[in-house]
Protein backbone atom coordinates (compact mmCIF):
# COMPACT_ATOMS: atom_id res chain seq x y z
CA UNK A 1 0.00 0.00 0.00
CA UNK A 2 1.68 3.51 -1.40
CA UNK A 3 2.22 6.09 1.46
CA UNK A 4 -1.15 8.25 1.20
CA UNK A 5 1.57 11.17 0.97
CA UNK A 6 2.10 10.00 -2.66
CA UNK A 7 -1.58 11.28 -3.61
CA UNK A 8 -1.04 14.57 -2.92
CA UNK A 9 0.31 16.01 -6.01
CA UNK A 10 -1.17 16.44 -9.13
CA UNK A 11 -3.09 13.95 -8.66
CA UNK A 12 -4.97 14.88 -5.48
CA UNK A 13 -7.53 14.48 -2.86
CA UNK A 14 -10.40 16.37 -2.63
CA UNK A 15 -12.90 17.16 0.47
CA UNK A 16 -15.70 17.25 -2.15
CA UNK A 17 -19.31 19.47 -0.42
CA UNK A 18 -22.48 19.85 -2.07
CA UNK A 19 -25.81 21.77 -1.06
CA UNK A 20 -29.16 22.06 -1.80
CA UNK A 21 -30.58 25.21 -3.53
CA UNK A 22 -31.58 27.37 -0.42
CA UNK A 23 -30.56 24.72 1.57
CA UNK A 24 -33.44 22.85 0.76
CA UNK A 25 -33.78 19.11 1.77
CA UNK A 26 -32.10 16.81 -1.22
CA UNK A 27 -33.12 13.13 0.56
CA UNK A 28 -36.70 12.83 1.30
CA UNK A 29 -36.48 8.92 2.01
CA UNK A 30 -34.59 6.17 1.87
CA UNK A 31 -34.89 5.31 -1.79
CA UNK A 32 -33.34 9.08 -2.31
CA UNK A 33 -30.54 8.07 -0.22
CA UNK A 34 -29.63 4.87 -1.59
CA UNK A 35 -30.11 5.86 -5.33
CA UNK A 36 -27.63 8.90 -4.31
CA UNK A 37 -25.34 6.04 -3.63
CA UNK A 38 -26.14 3.97 -6.30
CA UNK A 39 -25.08 6.92 -8.70
CA UNK A 40 -21.92 7.29 -6.69
CA UNK A 41 -20.90 3.49 -7.15
CA UNK A 42 -21.90 4.23 -11.06
CA UNK A 43 -19.66 6.71 -11.41
CA UNK A 44 -16.82 5.34 -9.76
CA UNK A 45 -16.94 2.21 -10.99
CA UNK A 46 -16.91 4.26 -14.81
CA UNK A 47 -14.26 6.91 -13.77
CA UNK A 48 -12.42 4.74 -11.50
CA UNK A 49 -11.59 7.02 -8.68
CA UNK A 50 -10.98 6.14 -4.82
CA UNK A 51 -13.28 6.85 -2.05
CA UNK A 52 -12.21 7.75 1.43
CA UNK A 53 -15.57 8.59 3.07
CA UNK A 54 -18.74 10.04 2.85
CA UNK A 55 -21.97 10.80 4.23
CA UNK A 56 -25.51 12.04 3.11
CA UNK A 57 -27.06 15.03 5.28
CA UNK A 58 -30.86 15.66 5.11
CA UNK A 59 -29.58 18.67 2.87
CA UNK A 60 -25.91 18.70 1.67
CA UNK A 61 -23.50 15.99 1.08
CA UNK A 62 -19.74 15.49 1.77
CA UNK A 63 -17.23 13.12 0.04
CA UNK A 64 -13.70 12.22 0.27
CA UNK A 65 -12.50 11.08 -3.17
CA UNK A 66 -8.85 10.61 -4.71
CA UNK A 67 -9.16 11.52 -8.53
CA UNK A 68 -6.78 10.01 -9.79
CA UNK A 69 -6.94 11.01 -13.83
CA UNK A 70 -7.98 14.21 -13.38
CA UNK A 71 -11.77 13.98 -13.56
CA UNK A 72 -13.16 15.86 -10.49
CA UNK A 73 -15.45 17.70 -12.70
CA UNK A 74 -16.94 15.26 -14.66
CA UNK A 75 -17.18 12.48 -11.53
CA UNK A 76 -19.34 14.79 -9.69
CA UNK A 77 -21.51 16.59 -12.82
CA UNK A 78 -22.33 12.90 -13.27
CA UNK A 79 -23.08 12.19 -9.96
CA UNK A 80 -25.25 15.36 -9.43
CA UNK A 81 -26.87 15.64 -12.78
CA UNK A 82 -27.96 11.94 -12.69
CA UNK A 83 -29.02 12.15 -9.29
CA UNK A 84 -31.15 15.39 -10.12
CA UNK A 85 -33.14 13.98 -12.93
CA UNK A 86 -34.27 11.55 -10.80
CA UNK A 87 -35.18 13.65 -8.01
CA UNK A 88 -36.85 15.92 -10.16
CA UNK A 89 -39.03 13.75 -12.26
CA UNK A 90 -40.02 11.80 -8.74
CA UNK A 91 -41.38 14.98 -6.81
CA UNK A 92 -42.34 16.39 -10.48
CA UNK A 93 -40.39 19.49 -9.61
CA UNK A 94 -38.11 21.65 -12.14
CA UNK A 95 -35.25 24.23 -11.28
CA UNK A 96 -31.67 23.42 -9.91
CA UNK A 97 -31.72 20.49 -7.42
CA UNK A 98 -28.13 21.58 -6.03
CA UNK A 99 -26.42 25.01 -4.64
CA UNK A 100 -23.96 25.82 -7.37
CA UNK A 101 -22.13 22.94 -8.71
CA UNK A 102 -20.39 21.30 -5.89
CA UNK A 103 -17.92 23.25 -3.42
CA UNK A 104 -14.49 21.51 -3.37
CA UNK A 105 -11.26 21.80 -0.66
CA UNK A 106 -7.95 20.37 -1.38
CA UNK A 107 -6.22 17.71 0.81
CA UNK A 108 -2.53 18.70 1.19
CA UNK A 109 -1.42 16.27 4.26
CA UNK A 110 -2.12 13.86 6.09
CA UNK A 111 -3.18 15.34 9.11
CA UNK A 112 -6.31 17.29 7.24
CA UNK A 113 -6.67 13.76 5.46
CA UNK A 114 -7.78 11.59 8.56
CA UNK A 115 -9.44 15.41 10.82
CA UNK A 116 -11.86 15.52 7.45
CA UNK A 117 -12.57 11.88 7.73
CA UNK A 118 -13.49 12.18 11.23
CA UNK A 119 -15.26 15.17 10.71
CA UNK A 120 -17.23 13.72 7.61
CA UNK A 121 -18.36 10.62 10.07
CA UNK A 122 -19.13 12.76 12.81
CA UNK A 123 -21.74 15.10 11.10
CA UNK A 124 -24.85 13.33 11.96
CA UNK A 125 -23.65 13.73 15.80
CA UNK A 126 -23.03 17.33 15.13
CA UNK A 127 -26.36 17.75 13.73
CA UNK A 128 -28.13 15.78 16.33
CA UNK A 129 -29.63 12.91 14.01
CA UNK A 130 -28.02 10.04 15.06
CA UNK A 131 -24.91 8.69 16.71
CA UNK A 132 -22.44 8.06 13.90
CA UNK A 133 -22.22 4.12 14.38
CA UNK A 134 -26.16 3.93 13.87
CA UNK A 135 -26.42 6.12 11.10
CA UNK A 136 -26.57 4.15 7.77
CA UNK A 137 -25.73 7.12 5.32
CA UNK A 138 -21.91 7.62 5.89
CA UNK A 139 -19.07 5.25 5.33
CA UNK A 140 -18.31 4.95 9.13
CA UNK A 141 -19.59 1.67 9.31
CA UNK A 142 -18.16 0.71 5.98
CA UNK A 143 -14.63 0.61 7.95
CA UNK A 144 -16.54 -0.78 10.92
CA UNK A 145 -17.50 -4.08 9.11
CA UNK A 146 -13.82 -3.93 6.82
CA UNK A 147 -16.84 -3.69 3.19
CA UNK A 148 -14.39 -2.50 0.44
CA UNK A 149 -17.44 -2.90 -1.94
CA UNK A 150 -17.62 0.90 -2.04
CA UNK A 151 -15.41 3.22 -0.14
CA UNK A 152 -11.63 2.31 -0.30
CA UNK A 153 -10.88 1.58 3.88
CA UNK A 154 -7.22 0.16 3.21
CA UNK A 155 -5.34 3.54 2.72
CA UNK A 156 -6.68 4.69 5.85
CA UNK A 157 -6.29 1.66 7.82
CA UNK A 158 -2.96 1.57 6.53
CA UNK A 159 -2.39 5.15 7.90
CA UNK A 160 -3.48 4.02 11.47
CA UNK A 161 -1.45 0.41 11.59
CA UNK A 162 -0.24 -2.13 9.14
CA UNK A 163 -2.33 -4.58 11.20
CA UNK A 164 -5.47 -4.69 10.04
CA UNK A 165 -6.72 -5.31 13.83
CA UNK A 166 -5.20 -2.84 15.24
CA UNK A 167 -6.16 -0.44 13.01
CA UNK A 168 -9.36 -1.01 13.30
CA UNK A 169 -9.41 -0.36 16.97
CA UNK A 170 -7.44 3.15 16.31
CA UNK A 171 -9.80 3.78 14.16
CA UNK A 172 -12.28 3.69 17.06
CA UNK A 173 -10.75 5.11 18.95
CA UNK A 174 -10.04 8.08 16.92
CA UNK A 175 -13.57 8.75 16.58
CA UNK A 176 -13.63 9.22 19.76
CA UNK A 177 -11.21 12.07 20.35
CA UNK A 178 -13.15 15.46 20.24
CA UNK A 179 -11.94 17.19 17.17
CA UNK A 180 -12.47 20.96 17.67
CA UNK A 181 -9.64 22.20 15.76
CA UNK A 182 -8.23 24.31 13.45
CA UNK A 183 -9.51 21.37 10.56
CA UNK A 184 -12.63 21.31 12.11
CA UNK A 185 -13.13 25.19 12.03
CA UNK A 186 -11.91 25.84 9.17
CA UNK A 187 -14.48 23.32 7.61
CA UNK A 188 -17.15 24.72 8.99
CA UNK A 189 -15.90 28.46 8.32
CA UNK A 190 -15.55 27.43 4.51
CA UNK A 191 -19.45 26.08 4.76
CA UNK A 192 -20.93 28.49 6.47
CA UNK A 193 -19.27 31.24 4.05
CA UNK A 194 -18.97 30.16 0.67
CA UNK A 195 -20.04 32.42 -2.35
CA UNK A 196 -22.16 31.20 -5.05
CA UNK A 197 -21.23 31.40 -8.25
CA UNK A 198 -23.38 34.23 -8.97
CA UNK A 199 -22.35 35.90 -5.83
CA UNK A 200 -18.99 35.99 -7.07
CA UNK A 201 -19.49 36.92 -10.19
CA UNK A 202 -21.39 40.08 -9.06
CA UNK A 203 -18.62 40.49 -6.69
CA UNK A 204 -15.73 40.12 -8.64
CA UNK A 205 -17.58 42.33 -11.68
CA UNK A 206 -18.51 45.26 -9.05
CA UNK A 207 -14.47 44.88 -7.38
CA UNK A 208 -12.58 44.77 -10.67
CA UNK A 209 -15.27 47.37 -12.61
CA UNK A 210 -15.48 44.90 -15.64
CA UNK A 211 -19.07 44.66 -17.25
CA UNK A 212 -18.68 40.84 -17.51
CA UNK A 213 -16.42 38.86 -15.61
CA UNK A 214 -15.22 36.99 -18.58
CA UNK A 215 -13.48 39.70 -20.25
CA UNK A 216 -10.77 39.51 -17.55
CA UNK A 217 -9.10 36.64 -20.12
CA UNK A 218 -8.67 39.69 -22.51
CA UNK A 219 -5.71 40.67 -20.55
CA UNK A 220 -2.07 39.77 -20.40
CA UNK A 221 -1.46 37.03 -17.24
CA UNK A 222 0.49 40.27 -15.67
CA UNK A 223 -2.29 42.09 -15.09
CA UNK A 224 -4.57 39.12 -14.52
CA UNK A 225 -2.23 38.18 -11.96
CA UNK A 226 -2.52 41.54 -10.59
CA UNK A 227 -6.51 42.31 -10.25
CA UNK A 228 -6.65 38.84 -8.32
CA UNK A 229 -4.08 38.55 -6.15
CA UNK A 230 -6.05 39.46 -3.20
CA UNK A 231 -8.62 37.48 -4.26
CA UNK A 232 -7.02 34.58 -4.28
CA UNK A 233 -5.85 35.03 -1.04
CA UNK A 234 -9.60 34.53 0.48
CA UNK A 235 -10.18 31.44 2.15
CA UNK A 236 -13.53 30.36 0.98
CA UNK A 237 -12.82 31.12 -2.49
CA UNK A 238 -11.49 28.03 -4.35
CA UNK A 239 -9.35 27.94 -7.41
CA UNK A 240 -11.93 25.76 -8.85
CA UNK A 241 -14.80 28.25 -8.69
CA UNK A 242 -12.60 30.94 -9.78
CA UNK A 243 -11.77 29.60 -12.09
CA UNK A 244 -15.48 28.31 -13.32
CA UNK A 245 -16.54 32.18 -12.83
CA UNK A 246 -13.64 33.73 -14.60
CA UNK A 247 -12.89 31.05 -17.68
CA UNK A 248 -9.24 31.17 -16.74
CA UNK A 249 -7.10 28.42 -16.48
CA UNK A 250 -6.85 27.05 -12.86
CA UNK A 251 -3.03 26.85 -13.83
CA UNK A 252 -2.79 29.92 -14.29
CA UNK A 253 -4.94 31.12 -11.27
CA UNK A 254 -2.40 28.40 -9.18
CA UNK A 255 0.62 30.35 -10.01
CA UNK A 256 -0.97 33.76 -8.46
CA UNK A 257 0.84 34.71 -4.86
Amino acid sequence: MPRILRRFGPQRINHVIIRGVNKQEIFLDRQDREKFIEEIKNTKDKYHFELYAYVLMPNHVHMQIYDKEGNISIIMNSIQTRYAKYFNKKYERVGHLFQDRYFNKIIEDENYFSNAIRYIHKNPEKAFLSKKEDYKWSSYNDYIKEDCSLVDIDVFFSMLDENKKLALQKFKQFHEINEENKISDEIVYELQNKLTDEQLTEALEEKLRLENIQNIKKYNNRIIKELLKDIIKIPYISISQLSRVTGLNRKLLGSIK
